[in-house]
């Protein structure tokens, strides 16, 4: 049944949201007994040992050198901050200590407003002192007030042009929209080691003048996997322009109780001069087993908040085995959870999903986030599986989720086969009048709009369908 949404349904999701948004917020790691810690403080010291709160290491440098038994924790003094990247050892266990808000792990190089300095070198146009050799893929002013609009350059034809609009590339001359920005590394590259600058449209004056607060995105995951067993808990990861959590295949992923935002937009590649940008708060990119995420607030992601990936193409062998994502508020994201298996080129090679469940998850307003100064308009979703080959050998299941709002479908569940969709239980569908519920079944499929005949498929008819008439959603 597709019914009209009352307010008093609506006001429940939001406490809902507000609830969980709580529950995370609040939670504190127990720090074990019977293991060995490695503890940092911004007020710490890269001498001392950091095996007590008292001789506790200080810096992201100091960590990188840091060599953590598997079975150990590498724990981050609540209220602190640090910038930079780590990669996470294997069978490590990275956390908190201490009272108030979670750990920060930034990405930004620099608080632009505090180091450096804008330069005027052109009629509202500043270039900032400090030259960054990873391409960036947004400015974030004062936690997410404002933030940039990144000019990309596409060089396939014969003249450079604006990726959005179209527009021949002339250079500054671009940047007439305020906190428009482009980052000049010289031509089609995402990274220059001489570094390049950032010119930022600012039509009120001194970007440091004007915000207090100026956050990179550079194209580095903010925390790299490197090995199985890692854990990832009460952490607040943001502003990086590549991933906030980057993996490859692994086993025994585990990601709880952390804030994630304002991470990806960086470029990823050019290919024949064409701009693909990129950038998802987790990810795994291959095969995976016990991938475990839950009680995460995740929002403002370029792509993807969660997700579990294989391109098509390849003759390896994938099996993403134990995915399990529940309770989860993702918010503002282009695609609120996004999987996919692309088909090999071996027909041999084993690939497959299996044991995939997605319970419990509060998403909200997919393609409503930055993400959507993307050139693609018509693809966001809470539930994105594209057309992809997506083959299951066992349970897909995505049960007792809220997915409220999105820019253009609810969800995107395409396979080779239409009995390898997941299968849908409990859901509350949440859509604007006009929208579209999206496209499932077997590929290529077709688009299904947010209407009484689609929501009555049997495929659908234990979930519950409502329309939402008003909206304050641009």
């Amino acid at each position: 049944m597709l019914s009209t949404a009352s307010l008093e349904l609506l006001d429940s999701i939001s406490e809902r949201a507000d609830k969980l948004k709580k529950e995370i917020l609040a939670y504190r790691h127990k720090i074990p007994k019977d293991k060995k810690i490695y503890y940092f403080s911004p007020n710490g010291d890269d001498s001392n040992d950091g095996l007590s709160p008292e001789r506790a290491l200080s810096t992201i440098e100091r960590l990188n050198s840091l060599s953590p038994e598997p079975g150990s924790e590498v724990l981050f003094e609540c209220g602190g901050i640090w910038r930079g990247n780590f990669r996470a050892a294997e069978g490590v266990t990275y956390s908190s200590y201490g009272d108030g808000k979670k750990p920060r792990i930034y990405g930004s190089p620099f608080d632009g407003a505090k180091v450096g300095g804008w330069e005027l070198v052109a009629p509202d146009i500043y270039r900032y002192s400090e030259k960054l050799s990873d391409d960036c893929g947004c400015i974030v002013m004062n936690r997410g007030a404002a933030h940039g609009l990144k000019l990309v350059v596409n060089y396939e034809g014969e003249t450079p042009v604006d990726n959005v609009t179209r527009e021949p590339f002339v250079g500054l001359e671009n940047l007439t929209e305020d906190l428009m920005f482009w980052h000049d590394l010289g031509g089609a590259v995402i990274n220059n080691p001489d570094g390049g600058y950032i010119y930022l449209c600012s039509k009120s004056g001194n970007p440091a003048e004007r915000f207090e607060e100026i956050e990179f995105l550079p194209r580095k995951n903010v925390i790299s996997i490197g090995g199985d067993n890692v854990t990832i808990d009460n952490l607040c990861i943001m502003y990086g322009g590549a991933h906030g959590i980057g993996s490859g295949t692994t086993a025994n992923l585990t990601v709880t109780n952390c804030v994630l935002g304002w991470i990806g937009g960086s470029l990823q590649y050019y290919r024949d001069g064409r701009p693909v940008r990129y950038g998802n708060g987790v990810e795994i990119y291959g095969g995976c087993e016990n991938y475990y995420i839950d009680h995460c607030w995740v929002f403002e992601i370029y792509d993807a908040g969660i997700t579990h990936q294989l391109s098509s193409g390849g003759d390896s062998d994938c099996i993403m085995d134990g995915v399990l994502y529940s309770n989860n508020l993702i918010e503002y994201c282009t695609y609120s959870i996004e999987y996919f298996l692309g088909k090999p080129v071996r027909e041999d090679a084993t690939r497959y999903m299996s044991n995939i469940v997605m319970r419990g998850n509060i998403l909200r307003y997919a393609g409503f986030g930055w993400g959507n100064q993307r050139p693609d308009k018509t693809t966001a979703a809470h539930f994105k599986g594209w057309d992809h080959y997506n083959r299951v050998d066992g349970e897909f299941k995505i049960e007792n989720n809220i997915a409220e709002c999105s820019r253009y479908m609810l969800l995107h569940c395409g396979t080779d086969d239409g009995a390898w969709n997941p299968k849908l239980n409990g859901n509350t569908f949440v859509q604007y009048a006009g929208g579209e519920l999206g496209r499932y079944g077997k590929y290529p499929t077709k688009l299904l709009p947010y209407i009484y005949q689609n929501v009555i498929r049997d495929e659908f008819k234990d979930n519950k369908f409502y329309i939402v008439v008003n909206s304050s959603q641009d």
